[in-house]
């Protein structure tokens, strides 16, 4: 038998199915096939106040209230957000960015509700998380370096949230001292 002969021909086919098949069982599990897409979200932010948006899915209903974001004299800012979950399935704010492109800081309210966690800060269906409440979770800004050419907004600012199930929601909150 020579060194670099070819595999008989029907010794590939098998051994591919072997691995194959399982594999591709095991990854349609994993995948959660369905024959159907879902169809993204949507949002009404035309038919509702300055700082407020409800943003709907198949399985998730959001409702964004009393959206301010507040700059401390220290530059730091702070976004202050009541965030309902009137869906049917657990969310997690993940990540907000900042209106110069940043990313802000996520803490997780004390106790169990709304705690954070490596998904996010928990709200459960039903419940109201307040972001900047007293001691519930808070969403914080990076301050701004003195001299730098990037400034607390004055005016309305745009922030991107990313929700484990309602995926990315653009909130335009307005912005004050």
């Amino acid at each position: 038998m020579e060194r670099n002969a070819a595999l008989p021909r029907t010794a590939l086919p098998r051994t591919a199915r072997v691995v194959a098949v399982p594999a591709l069982a095991l990854l349609a599990l994993l995948t959660g096939c369905s024959s159907t897409a879902a169809p993204a979200p949507t949002g009404s932010p035309g038919a509702t106040a300055p700082g407020s948006l409800s943003v709907q899915g198949p399985r998730s209903h959001l409702e964004l209230t009393g959206g301010r974001l507040t700059t401390g004299a220290s530059g730091a800012s702070e976004l202050a957000v009541s965030v309902r979950n009137a869906g049917t399935a657990p969310e997690h704010l993940a990540m907000v960015s900042t209106p110069d492109g940043g990313r802000a800081t996520l803490q997780g309210g004390k106790g169990p509700d709304n705690a954070l966690t490596a998904a996010g800060v928990l709200i459960r269906p039903g419940e109201t998380a307040v972001f900047g409440g007293a001691d519930g979770p808070k969403i914080l800004f990076p301050a701004h370096p003195a001299g730098s050419a990037a400034t607390p907004p004055s005016g309305p600012a745009d922030a991107i949230m990313i929700f484990s199930v309602s995926g990315l929601v653009h909130f335009q909150v307005p912005a004050g001292r």
